[in-house]
């Protein structure tokens, strides 16, 4: 009987040690960091960092696509649910175990053609702009009294842009123009670049330490290698 309880305990340990080695990832449509080919894989510029970091480290994953507001809530409250890619703010620095800087995002002001081209971000202060939900973007203008009008999901902001609902769109750079193009939209340019944050892959709390610094030190080993540069080569973009 004891025998027989020990086996039974080891094999519930072993199980229970295999899954802990298995993340769970969480990311949007956020292109071109993270997108959604036609096939329904997951890719882009952060996604095929984070894949490259975690095989070359030994460990499962699986990854899915949800709307970010949900995607956030995960990583913040279910073990071993990792989110990316993750702008790392003095809000959130508490609230998850933080692996990178995987990119930089330059946060810009798109604009109609022809519209005002503002120097610095005060000049808009009275202005609308154009956001989505759970956006570090939002908490950030919101913060220092600006109007920000928050979609469901940043694909909305050009449409909106175009037919006056709001004065400018706020979003990453790369994302903006990949949305863009993606929407063959052509009358609207980036006007002001204010300000520049890293994304990371922001993980559950509960991560062990051992991890995220094993994670981070080999995130540096692929930059070393240049893995990462050439990453961003295979997207047409350079580091």
């Amino acid at each position: 009987m004891k025998i027989w309880m020990l086996c039974l305990w080891l094999l519930c340990c072993g199980a229970n040690a295999q899954a802990q080695q298995r993340l769970i990832l969480t990311t949007e449509e956020y292109p071109p960091y993270n997108m959604s080919d036609p096939q329904g894989r997951v890719t882009g510029v952060a996604t095929d960092i984070v894949r490259s970091l975690l095989d070359s480290a030994g460990i499962e994953y699986e990854i899915t696509v949800y709307p970010w507001a949900r995607a956030i809530a995960m990583a913040r409250t279910q073990v071993n649910t990792c989110v990316f890619s993750m702008s790392r703010t003095p809000e959130r620095e508490e609230l998850y175990r933080w692996i990178g800087p995987l990119v930089s995002n330059d946060w810009t002001l798109f604009a109609r053609s022809g519209a005002s081209r503002p120097s610095h971000l005060e000049e808009v202060q009275n202005m609308r702009i154009g956001s989505y939900q759970g956006d570090a973007i939002v908490s950030y203008l919101q913060a220092r009294g600006y109007i920000v009008e928050a979609a469901p999901s940043d694909d909305a902001n050009p449409r909106k842009l175009l037919a006056g609902r709001i004065d400018y769109w706020a979003t990453g750079r790369l994302i903006g123009q990949y949305r863009l193009k993606q929407q063959g939209i052509s009358n609207i340019e980036a006007v002001l670049n204010f300000n520049r944050t890293e994304m990371y892959l922001a993980c559950h709390r509960q991560l062990p330490e051992e991890t995220v610094r094993q994670l981070n030190s080999q995130l540096q080993a692929l930059h070393q290698k240049g893995v990462i540069k050439s990453i961003y080569a295979r997207f047409g973009y350079t580091l």
